[in-house]
C-alpha cells in the first residue's frame, strides 16, 4: 500500500515478482519499485435486508482518481460484468450444450445461421424469463436460466403441447 485515498481506497503497485523481490532485498520501498500504479477498491455486498454480508471483494483498476470512478461505480460495474459473463455461460452451456460441443456447420453462411439460431433461442428464453419475472414482481436476474430452459423444453417436447391436426 503506497497511499490511502480520501474515499478509503488505496494506491498500490503491480510489479514483476522477480524484480520486486530483488529490489526489496536491496532495501527499496514500494514506491521505488518500477511497475504499474493501481487503485485498490475493497468492498462487500449485503443482502437487501442487511442481515447477510459477503466476503470482501478486491477490485484493482488503473483509474487512480476517485473523481473519475467512484468505488461504488466500480463495484456496480463489476457486478454488471458478471451478469454478462453469466449470459455468455448460459449461451455456451445452456443453449449450445457446453464448451466441448462444436458447431456442426462447415460453410461460413451455415455457421452464421447456426450462431443466429442459438442467439434467437437464448433471446426467446430470456424474453420469457423477463415476462414471467415482471408478472411475478421479481428481478429477472434471480430466475434460473437452466430451470427456465428445462421447463420450456419439457413443455415443448410434451406430446400434448401440439395438436396432431
Amino acid at each position: 500500500m503506497l497511499a490511502v485515498l480520501a474515499d478509503g481506497t488505496y494506491i498500490s503497485r503491480i510489479a514483476d515478482r522477480e524484480v520486486s523481490g530483488r529490489l526489496r532485498r536491496q532495501g527499496k520501498a514500494g514506491a521505488d519499485i518500477p511497475g504499474i500504479s493501481v487503485r485498490v477498491i475493497e468492498y462487500s455486498v449485503s443482502t437487501e435486508d442487511g442481515k447477510d454480508t459477503s466476503e470482501v471483494f478486491c477490485l484493482v483498476t488503473d483509474l487512480i482518481d476517485p473523481a473519475r470512478l467512484s468505488a461504488m461505480d466500480a463495484a456496480d460495474a463489476y457486478g454488471q460484468r458478471w451478469e454478462i459473463e453469466t449470459a455468455f455461460a448460459e449461451l455456451e452451456t445452456g443453449v449450445r450444450g457446453g464448451p466441448a460441443v462444436v458447431l456442426r456447420s462447415k460453410s461460413p453462411d451455415m455457421i452464421r445461421q447456426e450462431l443466429y439460431a442459438a442467439l434467437c433461442i437464448y433471446q426467446a428464453i430470456r424474453t420469457l424469463i423477463c415476462t414471467s419475472a415482471q408478472e411475478a414482481g421479481l428481478d429477472p436476474d434471480r430466475i434460473s436460466f437452466t430451470c427456465a430452459k428445462n421447463a420450456i423444453a419439457a413443455r415443448v417436447s410434451d406430446a400434448a403441447a401440439f395438436s396432431p391436426r
